[in-house]
């Protein structure tokens, strides 16, 4: 099961389960960029290829057509030129094109999304694998779910977190079970983390249990229909 604890109050998770951390932006993350005014023709050609996204929107449109933060940090859009948006957070970097927006057109809106919110999920889950979120944030135990659950082998109070940082990789262990993990910093995932569910330390001897039991029970039948031919 998960989430067993009952020392922390419902009130309590109320006020700290909803503060998923800001996300700063890193070399590679990829950005949706959609700008509209009153000006039809500069539309069409600030929004070219989101237009065509749009039509057909899967991962690989946006590897194409969404913007790639470079290795000196910045993106390179049409027109507004280039903006460095490593190290920022979604809502910054929302201001910051609305700002440089702002010098072109009158009453323009912009709309920036992540959309390389990617999740790895390896170990003892019941789907391995990439996943790609669709949403601001996702807290462990909806990742967890979307990667079919903890299989019957995990170990739900070990599950290894490794995080990249502007500094280089940092891990840290989750106990799903336990209450006070809505209460933590690290309910909230970040995009680009990989979840390792570890396996449970008697994970060996119950699959060794389940396959004598098979081999038991295949011998005990052979015996049984022998026994059950000779007798006739």
């Amino acid at each position: 099961k998960y989430i067993k604890d009952k020392d922390a109050t419902f009130e309590q998770i109320d006020e700290y389960a909803n503060k998923p951390k800001d996300y700063k932006l890193q070399v590679e993350d990829i950005l949706y960029v959609k700008i509209t005014s009153t000006n039809k023709e500069i539309n069409e050609y600030f929004n070219l290829n989101n237009n065509n996204t749009s039509n057909n929107t899967t991962n690989s449109n946006f590897y194409l057509d969404g913007f790639t933060v470079n290795d000196s940090g910045y993106v390179q859009i049409p027109v507004l030129g280039s903006i460095k948006v490593l190290g920022f957070n979604m809502n910054e970097v929302s201001e910051l094109f609305e700002e440089r927006t702002n010098k072109h057109l009158n009453n323009a809106i912009v709309n920036v999304k992540l959309v390389s919110f990617y999740l790895t999920f390896l170990g003892e889950v019941n789907s391995q694998g990439r996943i790609t979120v669709m949403q601001d944030d996702i807290n462990i135990l909806d990742a967890v779910a979307l990667a079919g659950g903890v299989s019957d082998y995990g170990d739900k109070r070990n599950v290894l977190v490794v995080r990249k940082t502007h500094n280089g990789t940092k891990t840290f262990h989750v106990d799903l079970t336990d209450r006070q993990l809505l209460l933590s910093d690290k309910f909230y995932l970040l995009p680009n983390d990989m979840v390792i569910v570890e396996p449970l330390r008697n994970k060996t001897f119950r699959m060794s249990i389940v396959d004598y039991t098979i081999i038991l029970t295949t011998v005990t039948s052979t015996i049984t229909m022998i026994l059950l031919i000779l007798s006739l």
